[in-house]
This record gives C-alpha cells, sequence and structure tokens, in this order.
C-alpha cells in the first residue's frame, strides 16, 4: 500500500519531468543537428572562398610576369610561370572538390574550360613562336583568354562564395538566437510545469486525507461500541491523522486481546467438542466386539458344563483383534506421527504394496496396474508410515471399485518439484456432498468405518513435508494423489538400478 501511494504521488512528477526531459533532448538534438549543418556550409564556403582567392592571386601573378615579359622582354619571367602553374592546378583541384551547388559546378566547368584553353594556347606561343611574334601573340593570348575566360568565372566564383558565406554567418546567428529563445521557452515551461504539478500534488493529498478520514471515522465509530468512544479531530491534517491512528492503535490492541482470547475459548471448546466425538464413536465401535464377547461368556456361563468350543474362541480372537485395531487406530489419530526416514525406493515400495494387495483383487475380479519410472526414484523417508499410506489408499480404491472394476497406481515426477505417487479407480467418484472434508476426521462413506484412515494419511504426508489430494476424474472415478517433496530425494547407486517391471499386477 505504502509503495502504491508512493507512485501515484510520483506518477505526475515523472510524467512532466519525463515529458520535460524528452522536449529538452528533442530541442538539444535539433539545435546539434542546426549547428552541424551550419557549421559544414561555414567550412565549405570557407574552403571554397579562399580556393577561389588564391586561384585568382595565382591566375594574376601569371598575368602579371607576362605584363612585366612585354614590357622588359626578359625571358626569366617568363620561366616563373610553370611554377605558378602547378600551385593553379592545386588551387583549382580544391575548388572543384568543394564545388557544391549547381551555380559554382557551372562556374567550375568554364573556369576548367579557359585554364585548360589558357596554357594549350600558352604552350603552343612559346614554342612554335617566332621572337618577334611571341609578345603579339601573349597580348593576344591575355586580352581574349585570361581576362574573359579565366577572370571573370573566377570572380564571379568568388563573388558567389562570398555571399554564401554572408548568409552563413546570418543563419549562425539567427540559429543562436533560436537557441537563446527555446532554452527561455523550455525554462518557463519547466517553472509552469513543476507549479502545476505541485498544485496537483498537494490537491490529490488534500483529497486523500479527506477520503482516509471516512473510513477512520467508520473504524472509530465501530471500535467505540467495543472499548469506547475515540475522540476525532473535525478539521484533518497530516498530525490529526496521525494523532488518529495513535489512538486507534491502542484501540485496536485492545480488541485484538480480546479476539485471542475469545479464539482460545472457542479452540478449547471445539477440542472438547472432538474428545466428545472421539468418546461417542470410541464407544460406539467397541460396543459391538463387547457385545458379542459378552454373549459368549453367558452361554458358556449357562451351560453345562461352561466351556467354550474352537469355534466360540476363534469369535472371542477375533473381535479381541477388532478391538486392539480400533485401539491402535485411536491412538495413530490422537499422538502425531514421527517419521523415521529410511532410503527407499519408493518404486519399490509400491510394487511391494500392490503385491500385498493382489489378492483381494482377485477376490472381488478386480484388476490392478502398475506405472513405474524406469530409473529408481530414491527418497528419505519412514517405509512403514508409507506404506500405511499406500495401503490406505488401495484399500479405499478396492472398496470403491465395483465386480471388475480397475485400480492404477503409477509413480512419476511432477514440474514444481513433486515425486507423485497417484491412485485411480473406476468407482463412482468422490461424494459431492463431502468435498474438501473428505480428509477431516470421523467423515466416512463406509457404514462400518471409522473416517480415520485418510485423516491419519494426511497428517503422515504433512509431516513428510508433502500432501494428500483427492479429485475426480474426468472419464469417471476417483484419483487420491500422494505427493513428497524432491528435496526427500537421494541418488540411486548402480546396485539399485531397477529392472523393466509389468505394468499389470
Amino acid at each position: 500500500m505504502r509503495t502504491l501511494s508512493v507512485l501515484r504521488m510520483a506518477a505526475p512528477l515523472v510524467l512532466i519531468g519525463g515529458l520535460l526531459l524528452g522536449l529538452a533532448v528533442f530541442a538539444a538534438w535539433h539545435v546539434h543537428c542546426l549547428q552541424q549543418n551550419a557549421a559544414v556550409a561555414l567550412s565549405s564556403n570557407v574552403t571554397s572562398l579562399r580556393a577561389a582567392e588564391e586561384f585568382e592571386i595565382g591566375i594574376r601573378e601569371v598575368r602579371n610576369q607576362l605584363d612585366r615579359y612585354l614590357m622588359t622582354r626578359n625571358r626569366k619571367h617568363l620561366e616563373a610561370v610553370p611554377a605558378l602553374r602547378r600551385k593553379l592546378d592545386g588551387w583549382l583541384g580544391e575548388a572543384d572538390r568543394v564545388a557544391t551547388t549547381e551555380f559554382e559546378k557551372q562556374q567550375m566547368g568554364r573556369l576548367q574550360d579557359g585554364y585548360r584553353h589558357f596554357f594549350r594556347e600558352y604552350d603552343t606561343i612559346t614554342a612554335d613562336a617566332a621572337p618577334g611574334e611571341l609578345p603579339l601573340h601573349l597580348q593576344e593570348l591575355i586580352d581574349n583568354v585570361l581576362n574573359q575566360e579565366i577572370l571573370v568565372p573566377a570572380h564571379e566564383y568568388l563573388d558567389f562564395n562570398e555571399v554564401q558565406l554572408t548568409r552563413a554567418s546570418a543563419e549562425n546567428q539567427q540559429l543562436g538566437d533560436r537557441l537563446v529563445r527555446s532554452l527561455m521557452l523550455l525554462g518557463l515551461c519547466g517553472a509552469g510545469a513543476g507549479l502545476s504539478a505541485g498544485l496537483l500534488l498537494a490537491r490529490w493529498v488534500n483529497r486523500s486525507i479527506v477520503q482516509l478520514s471516512l473510513p477512520i471515522r467508520d473504524a472509530a465509530g465501530k471500535l467505540g461500541e467495543v472499548v469506547g468512544p475515540i475522540r476525532l479531530s473535525t478539521a484533518w491534517g497530516w498530525q490529526e491523522l496521525e494523532n488518529a491512528l495513535q489512538g486507534m492503535t491502542g484501540q485496536i490492541g485492545a480488541v485484538i486481546a480480546r479476539l485471542r482470547q475469545s479464539e482460545r475459548e472457542v479452540l478449547r471448546a471445539e477440542q472438547l467438542a472432538k474428545v466428545g466425538q472421539m468418546a461417542a464413536g470410541m464407544a460406539h465401535e467397541l460396543r459391538n466386539p463387547l457385545m458379542s464377547m459378552k454373549l459368549l461368556v453367558q452361554v458358556a456361563a449357562d451351560g453345562t458344563p461352561a466351556t467354550l468350543d474352537q469355534r466360540d474362541l476363534a469369535v472371542l480372537e477375533e473381535e479381541i483383534t477388532r478391538l486392539e485395531r480400533l485401539t491402535q487406530t485411536f491412538l495413530d489419530f490422537a499422538r502425531p506421527p514421527r517419521p523415521e526416514p529410511q532410503s527407499i525406493d519408493l518404486g519399490e515400495l509400491l510394487q511391494q504394496t500392490l503385491d500385498l494387495m493382489a489378492a483381494r483383487a482377485e477376490q472381488q475380479e478386480a484388476r490392478l496396474a502398475c506405472g513405474l519410472p524406469a530409473a529408481p526414484i530414491m527418497v528419505r523417508a519412514d517405509p512403514c508410515q508409507v506404506r500405511q499410506v499406500l495401503v490406505n489408499l488401495l484399500l479405499n480404491a478396492l472398496d470403491a471399485v465395483p465386480l471388475g472394476g480397475d485400480v492404477e497406481a503409477e509413480l512419476a515426477e511432477e514440474a514444481g518439484g513433486w515425486l507423485a505417487i497417484r491412485v485411480n479407480d473406476s468407482g463412482g467418484g468422490l461424494p459431492a456432498e463431502l468435498g474438501s472434508r473428505i480428509f477431516e476426521p470421523f467423515v466416512s462413506t463406509k457404514t462400518t468405518g471409522l473416517g480415520l484412515g485418510l485423516s491419519i494419511c494426511k497428517r503422515i504426508a504433512e509431516a513428510h513435508g508433502g500432501e494428500l489430494q483427492a479429485e475426480d476424474r474426468r472419464d469417471g472415478g476417483a484419483a487420491f494423489t500422494f505427493r513428497l517433496p524432491a528435496s526427500l530425494r537421494v541418488a540411486a547407486t548402480a546396485r539399485q538400478a531397477r529392472q523393466p517391471q509389468p505394468t499389470a499386477v
């Protein structure tokens, strides 16, 4: 109950906190993606801008060297062009690598075409033109190719990247502003959600106190009828609730003491009733054999001479044996069973018990069947008490089946760590009017029975840590299951390996 209350109180806070955490995580992820995109775009624009600037500077340096040659006719200025060309190749490749937009790719195509055209013409002029015609051809190459086909698209490419860089910087600034607004909104939402959760929690706690006061008042009124009036406050809060519960605790203790006294009195009355029931049952069962013995003695006393023949002595012996058996049955019921555990094979013990019942089964033309596992099941248990349970269950099963009925006993391991001996019969099943009372003392369906056999068997099963259950079978008849815990099981030795047993007895 305490855990449930804590969960109910914490659930709104956890829900709101989870929503805010999810919102914060989503905002952080979104900002991270925007910042990453802006950083990539900014880095690409900077790289493109630098490559374009370096390329334009290199082209202007080439033109400067060519202009110096035209002015001085000194070929050392032409010798500097190859080194500049190698640098231009690198910056042109870098600019082409970072060109991502359609406009950049178009400008790079124009620029590369003009660049290849320029140096193709330049190599042809410097290699084939006469010294007197070289300056004129170089001037035409500068004016028509270098200025128009290289510098113009290079400058347009540079201007485009400057614009893109300015735009990326503006977007980065907007991202920062957006981040500030998001954090402010998140903070306001968190504060508002916390305030709302606090108000809802306070309202729920107040309502819970009011609802709790109703059963407390009701309980106090009922206790007041037994132990006297209990004073309760009209205004309810945590302190008033605690005071009321403390006051009721003392009163409940007094009620519990009275209940325990009543339980002891009821238990004493039940014990006296059981003793009376046992005495009545004992007197009823002893009356018949005593009456038979009394009649035999009276006949012998009235006869001349006062003697008893062999038949009379046999009747006396049978009745005395019956008295001993009744006395032993009451002793077994009165004293709790004390098992003397030994290492026994349940399968072998079950088979031996069935062999003892074979003669009884033949008399009423009943069929006995036995199902045993291939490997022996060794346990630590009292063999005499276990045999007593098996004999009682088998006798009850034989009593329940008509002529030609079936009785089956099987030993198996069940889920949950149980070793089960099940006795099934094809009789009429369990009496519906008895139900779970079938294991109570003096409850029997037999006209000559005491109703103590199943009660004693149940106590033996419980003394071994097991259980005894009864149920109706789906196809007719009853099934009694004697279960022992698997913790009683011990390892079987090689000498104890069981040979295959027939299933029918």
